[in-house]
């Protein structure tokens, strides 16, 4: 059964939703691959003006699977394929909107702030935990963090793992909106509508060009991120840290 379907909700609107509520929305290599596969696919769809990206109604994503990040750890899987998500959709070319109702975590919330407009729910949590695990931040958020909310409050979020209420974050700009989450979906279908108005080529344009300085963090990142991954990886904490504070 697919994690991941597409559904064209109205004209120009389009749904791309992630939904494996057993594993928590973990994102293992066979769903990872799923996401890529699908974004390119959605990307040939001509009427498309704007896409929207959800979750389960609990969890957005709760980041990758303890699998994976146990074959990231011993060498199975190479760090630097994961940043080809978040290229693609800095460069996908229309506007993504992250309808975020559930908790969203680590690389799940990377996966959330790769969008360009974010609605999140006031009871659901959000965070960076690469920390707990002994694990430095990869996906690009030692760059995209900091151009959303500031050196200072991205440093807290990071270097203390903690894991924030979206109410506590409303004031923070990591996100457009925060609204009950019963009004995720509402605030966010708002959004597209005005968005789906507008010609594609003005669409496509103007999405080209707001995300150019995203695009060159994330590249200018990549290669800082996955050097201090492989350092932790060699560490002799590393793994017991991974088993022992791991959020299943």
């Amino acid at each position: 059964m697919s994690k991941v379907s597409v559904t064209n909700l109205e004209e120009g609107i389009f749904q791309l939703q992630i939904n494996d509520p057993e594993n928590q929305n973990r994102l293992d290599e066979e769903f990872y691959s799923e996401l890529i596969a699908a974004l390119f696919s959605i990307t040939k769809e001509p009427t498309l003006r704007v896409l929207i990206v959800t979750g389960h109604k609990d969890v957005f994503c709760a980041g990758l699977s303890l699998e994976f990040i146990r074959k990231l750890t011993t060498g199975k899987a190479e760090l630097k394929d994961l940043y080809t998500l978040c290229t693609l959709m800095l460069n996908f070319p229309v506007p993504i909107i992250g309808a975020l109702s559930g908790h969203a975590v680590g690389g799940g919330l990377m996966l959330g702030l790769c969008c360009d407009i974010l609605v999140a729910a006031q009871s659901s949590r959000y965070g960076m935990t690469f920390t707990y695990m002994g694990l430095t931040p990869g996906l690009g958020t030692t760059s995209l963090l900091p151009a959303l909310v500031g050196y200072h409050f991205a440093s807290e979020m990071i270097l203390t793992g903690k894991l924030y209420k979206g109410r506590e974050l409303k004031e923070r700009g990591l996100f457009n909106y925060v609204v009950p989450v019963e009004q995720v979906m509402d605030v966010a279908l708002d959004i597209a509508r005005r968005i789906a108005e507008k010609p594609r080529y003005v669409i496509e344009m103007i999405k080209c060009t707001l995300s150019i300085p995203r695009r060159q963090a994330l590249q200018d990142a990549m290669s800082r991120e996955c050097l201090m991954y492989k350092i932790c990886f060699t560490h002799p904490d590393t793994s017991a840290l991974i088993e022992a504070n791991y959020l299943g």
